[in-house]
């Protein structure tokens, strides 16, 4: 005989697992992220690895994937006050206010690498660097050349965004540019006929681990969060996707790894 009080406390445990396992996911994305991170149609997200990545996380998790829209400047209080549940493409040391945050394990790598016109030889360690003019992106850091930089033994040429960068190299006004793997990729596909002309060198700027932050009083554990990761890494679904995002050179760039 099950006594009232315990039919109470099976009731909400059977609530507290459907609350769960159901329902809606509210995946933030900044307007700021551009392709192929996130592509967008008007106000809407169309397209991308943050569309395919948070699909598959929500269908992992029983629910059902809604993405929503924001600011960059809004990203952080968003996912603070809840208003969205997770915001993956994203690392504690992008955030103000990560210590307030719940975090995931990782997701995939986030890899820097230098660009160059063929045929320059495979760059591998920073003292080759000495005497080049170097292609950034304005306002980002980069912790692992700011020596070379700071006591003028390379040039820093900031460019707006990453289509400006290998649009110096193609035209010799850069000697090399630190590129993001997964964004060289997507310009690589659509302009193949330039990218013949570009190789990717060996040496590794930065290498950060991207994850979801989760909103402190999110609908799940980040335990449950952290099992959909698995899940997608296991069962090699994850691996598929991200290959879609990833650029195989011809063989005549043999020094891409």
């Amino acid at each position: 005989m099950i006594r009232k009080n315990n039919l109470l406390l099976i009731s909400m445990l059977f609530a507290s697992s459907a609350a769960v396992a159901g329902g809606t996911l509210r995946i933030g994305v900044a307007d700021s992220d551009g392709p192929p991170i996130a592509e967008f149609t008007g106000q809407k997200l169309s397209g991308g690895l943050t569309l395919d990545i948070g699909t598959a996380l929500a269908r992992a998790m029983q629910m059902t994937p809604e993405f929503v829209i924001i600011s960059r400047r809004r990203v952080e209080p968003s996912i603070e006050s809840g208003k969205v549940h997770i915001i993956c493409n994203a690392n504690p040391a992008w955030f103000s206010n990560a210590d307030k945050l719940q975090w995931s394990q990782e997701i995939y790598p986030q890899i820097e690498r230098l660009a160059s016109l063929k045929p320059m030889p495979d760059l591998r360690d920073r003292a080759q660097l000495a005497g080049k003019r170097i292609g950034t992106i304005r306002g980002y850091n980069y912790p692992s050349l700011d020596s070379l930089f700071a006591q003028g033994r390379a040039i820093r040429q900031d460019e707006a965004h990453l289509e400006l960068e290998l649009k110096a190299i193609l035209k010799s006004l850069s000697d090399v540019a630190v590129v993001s793997e997964l964004e060289f990729a997507f310009w690589a596909k659509s302009r193949p006929a330039s990218a013949a002309r570009l190789k990717l060198h060996p040496m590794i700027v930065t290498s950060m681990p991207t994850m979801c932050a989760a909103a402190p009083d999110a609908p799940f554990p980040v335990d449950q969060l952290n099992q959909a990761i698995e899940q997608l890494q296991k069962s090699g679904q994850l691996k598929t996707l991200l290959k879609n995002y990833q650029w195989t050179p011809k063989a005549a760039n043999p020094s891409y790894q």
